[in-house]
Protein backbone atom coordinates (compact mmCIF):
# COMPACT_ATOMS: atom_id res chain seq x y z
CA UNK A 1 0.00 0.00 0.00
CA UNK A 2 1.39 3.39 -0.90
CA UNK A 3 1.94 6.18 1.37
CA UNK A 4 -0.82 8.17 -0.23
CA UNK A 5 -2.99 5.61 0.99
CA UNK A 6 -1.62 4.84 4.51
CA UNK A 7 -4.25 5.91 7.37
CA UNK A 8 -3.19 8.80 9.32
CA UNK A 9 -1.66 8.09 12.38
CA UNK A 10 -1.22 11.73 14.57
CA UNK A 11 1.30 11.93 17.56
CA UNK A 12 0.12 10.06 20.80
CA UNK A 13 0.51 11.73 23.55
CA UNK A 14 3.58 10.92 25.94
CA UNK A 15 1.41 11.74 29.16
CA UNK A 16 -1.84 10.45 29.91
CA UNK A 17 -3.96 11.05 32.92
CA UNK A 18 -6.40 9.46 34.47
CA UNK A 19 -8.32 10.35 37.29
CA UNK A 20 -6.24 7.36 39.79
CA UNK A 21 -3.10 7.13 36.74
CA UNK A 22 -0.43 8.98 34.94
CA UNK A 23 0.49 6.68 31.91
CA UNK A 24 3.98 8.20 30.68
CA UNK A 25 7.04 7.46 28.46
CA UNK A 26 8.89 4.34 29.67
CA UNK A 27 12.02 5.89 31.12
CA UNK A 28 15.07 3.53 31.43
CA UNK A 29 15.15 4.50 35.43
CA UNK A 30 11.93 2.03 35.20
CA UNK A 31 14.13 -1.15 35.24
CA UNK A 32 13.88 -1.83 39.20
CA UNK A 33 10.58 -1.34 39.14
CA UNK A 34 9.31 -3.42 36.77
CA UNK A 35 12.02 -5.91 37.97
CA UNK A 36 10.04 -6.04 41.09
CA UNK A 37 7.33 -7.69 40.28
CA UNK A 38 8.31 -9.27 37.08
CA UNK A 39 10.55 -11.87 38.58
CA UNK A 40 7.12 -12.82 40.70
CA UNK A 41 5.89 -16.63 39.81
CA UNK A 42 2.15 -15.06 38.73
CA UNK A 43 3.97 -12.94 36.64
CA UNK A 44 5.60 -15.97 34.68
CA UNK A 45 2.68 -17.86 34.36
CA UNK A 46 0.49 -15.05 32.65
CA UNK A 47 2.58 -13.52 30.31
CA UNK A 48 3.18 -16.15 27.53
CA UNK A 49 6.85 -14.65 26.42
CA UNK A 50 8.38 -13.98 29.79
CA UNK A 51 11.80 -15.80 30.19
CA UNK A 52 12.31 -17.30 32.88
CA UNK A 53 13.97 -17.17 35.28
CA UNK A 54 13.46 -13.49 34.86
CA UNK A 55 16.35 -11.52 35.98
CA UNK A 56 17.32 -7.76 36.73
CA UNK A 57 19.12 -7.12 32.81
CA UNK A 58 15.59 -9.24 31.60
CA UNK A 59 14.08 -6.19 32.92
CA UNK A 60 16.29 -3.60 31.71
CA UNK A 61 16.54 -5.10 28.39
CA UNK A 62 12.93 -5.15 27.84
CA UNK A 63 12.81 -1.21 29.26
CA UNK A 64 15.46 -0.29 26.84
CA UNK A 65 13.59 -1.99 24.11
CA UNK A 66 10.46 -0.14 24.70
CA UNK A 67 12.29 3.42 25.49
CA UNK A 68 14.11 3.16 22.00
CA UNK A 69 11.35 1.93 20.05
CA UNK A 70 9.95 4.56 17.27
CA UNK A 71 6.81 6.38 19.28
CA UNK A 72 4.73 6.80 16.27
CA UNK A 73 4.43 2.67 15.72
CA UNK A 74 5.39 1.63 19.31
CA UNK A 75 4.31 3.93 22.14
CA UNK A 76 4.72 2.50 25.48
CA UNK A 77 3.47 4.60 28.50
CA UNK A 78 4.76 3.38 31.80
CA UNK A 79 1.65 3.16 34.28
CA UNK A 80 2.53 5.19 37.29
CA UNK A 81 1.32 5.74 40.62
CA UNK A 82 2.93 7.83 43.53
CA UNK A 83 6.30 7.83 41.24
CA UNK A 84 6.41 4.03 40.99
CA UNK A 85 5.81 2.06 37.82
CA UNK A 86 2.64 -0.55 38.30
CA UNK A 87 2.84 -1.63 34.65
CA UNK A 88 2.20 -1.02 31.21
CA UNK A 89 0.44 -0.53 28.49
CA UNK A 90 2.00 -0.41 24.95
CA UNK A 91 1.06 -0.68 21.07
CA UNK A 92 2.09 -1.88 17.69
CA UNK A 93 0.90 0.66 15.20
CA UNK A 94 0.45 -1.08 11.71
CA UNK A 95 -0.58 1.80 9.81
CA UNK A 96 -0.99 -0.01 6.32
CA UNK A 97 -3.54 -2.09 8.23
CA UNK A 98 -5.26 0.92 10.27
CA UNK A 99 -4.91 -1.07 13.58
CA UNK A 100 -3.02 -1.07 16.64
CA UNK A 101 -2.34 -4.27 18.69
CA UNK A 102 -2.28 -3.74 22.41
CA UNK A 103 -0.63 -4.93 25.61
CA UNK A 104 -0.24 -4.41 28.99
CA UNK A 105 0.57 -5.82 32.26
CA UNK A 106 0.03 -4.30 36.48
CA UNK A 107 1.63 -5.72 39.17
CA UNK A 108 0.49 -8.53 40.51
CA UNK A 109 -0.32 -7.41 44.35
CA UNK A 110 -2.50 -4.08 42.57
CA UNK A 111 -4.36 -6.73 40.48
CA UNK A 112 -8.76 -6.61 40.86
CA UNK A 113 -8.67 -2.63 41.60
CA UNK A 114 -9.41 -1.66 37.75
CA UNK A 115 -5.99 -0.14 37.24
CA UNK A 116 -5.47 -2.41 34.08
CA UNK A 117 -8.99 -1.49 33.03
CA UNK A 118 -8.10 2.04 33.55
CA UNK A 119 -4.83 2.47 31.82
CA UNK A 120 -6.16 0.30 28.98
CA UNK A 121 -9.47 2.60 28.19
CA UNK A 122 -7.27 5.90 28.37
CA UNK A 123 -4.66 4.22 25.76
CA UNK A 124 -7.98 3.25 23.68
CA UNK A 125 -9.54 6.57 23.53
CA UNK A 126 -6.54 8.25 22.49
CA UNK A 127 -6.15 5.77 19.95
CA UNK A 128 -8.96 6.77 18.22
CA UNK A 129 -8.97 10.73 19.40
CA UNK A 130 -5.59 11.25 17.82
CA UNK A 131 -5.06 8.68 15.13
CA UNK A 132 -7.35 8.04 12.12
CA UNK A 133 -6.96 4.12 12.99
CA UNK A 134 -10.02 1.78 12.45
CA UNK A 135 -9.52 -1.05 15.02
CA UNK A 136 -7.38 -1.67 18.26
CA UNK A 137 -7.25 -5.44 19.11
CA UNK A 138 -5.25 -7.86 22.00
CA UNK A 139 -4.23 -11.25 22.61
CA UNK A 140 -4.96 -12.82 25.88
CA UNK A 141 -4.35 -16.34 27.38
CA UNK A 142 -8.00 -17.81 27.48
CA UNK A 143 -7.16 -18.95 31.65
CA UNK A 144 -5.88 -15.60 32.33
CA UNK A 145 -9.62 -14.43 33.44
CA UNK A 146 -8.74 -11.35 34.78
CA UNK A 147 -6.94 -9.92 31.23
CA UNK A 148 -10.02 -11.47 29.84
CA UNK A 149 -12.19 -9.11 32.00
CA UNK A 150 -9.82 -6.39 31.60
CA UNK A 151 -10.45 -6.25 27.07
CA UNK A 152 -14.03 -7.31 27.73
CA UNK A 153 -14.78 -3.93 30.31
CA UNK A 154 -12.71 -1.26 27.51
CA UNK A 155 -15.82 -2.74 25.01
CA UNK A 156 -13.47 -5.35 22.73
CA UNK A 157 -15.57 -8.37 21.78
CA UNK A 158 -14.07 -11.80 21.07
CA UNK A 159 -13.42 -12.28 17.53
CA UNK A 160 -11.30 -15.63 17.14
CA UNK A 161 -9.63 -18.01 19.27
CA UNK A 162 -6.49 -19.30 17.89
CA UNK A 163 -5.63 -22.90 18.87
CA UNK A 164 -2.48 -24.14 19.93
CA UNK A 165 -0.60 -20.97 18.66
CA UNK A 166 1.95 -19.95 21.25
CA UNK A 167 4.64 -21.90 22.81
CA UNK A 168 5.01 -21.24 26.51
CA UNK A 169 7.01 -23.34 28.69
CA UNK A 170 7.31 -26.00 25.97
CA UNK A 171 3.85 -26.35 25.46
CA UNK A 172 1.68 -25.22 22.94
CA UNK A 173 -1.37 -23.03 24.12
CA UNK A 174 -4.13 -21.11 22.86
CA UNK A 175 -4.34 -17.49 22.09
CA UNK A 176 -7.94 -15.65 22.16
CA UNK A 177 -7.95 -12.16 20.38
CA UNK A 178 -10.42 -9.53 21.38
CA UNK A 179 -11.09 -6.23 19.46
CA UNK A 180 -12.56 -3.26 18.98
CA UNK A 181 -13.69 -1.36 15.84
CA UNK A 182 -13.97 2.46 16.01
CA UNK A 183 -17.46 2.25 15.25
CA UNK A 184 -17.95 0.05 18.69
CA UNK A 185 -16.05 2.84 20.39
CA UNK A 186 -17.34 5.49 23.25
CA UNK A 187 -14.66 7.96 24.90
CA UNK A 188 -14.88 6.91 28.58
CA UNK A 189 -11.82 7.52 30.53
CA UNK A 190 -11.14 11.79 30.08
CA UNK A 191 -11.13 13.33 32.23
CA UNK A 192 -11.06 16.60 30.43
Amino acid sequence: MGAANEVQVAKLPDAIRTRRLTLRKVRLEDADDVFSFACEDIWMRLLPDARQPYQRRDAERWVARRFLAPWRTEPTWAIEIDSRTVGWVGLNIEAEHAQAELSYAVRPDLRGQGLATEAVRAVVDRVFLDTQLGRVWGRVDPPNVASVRVLEKVGMQREAVMRRAFVRQGELIDLAVYGMLRTGWTPRSLDA
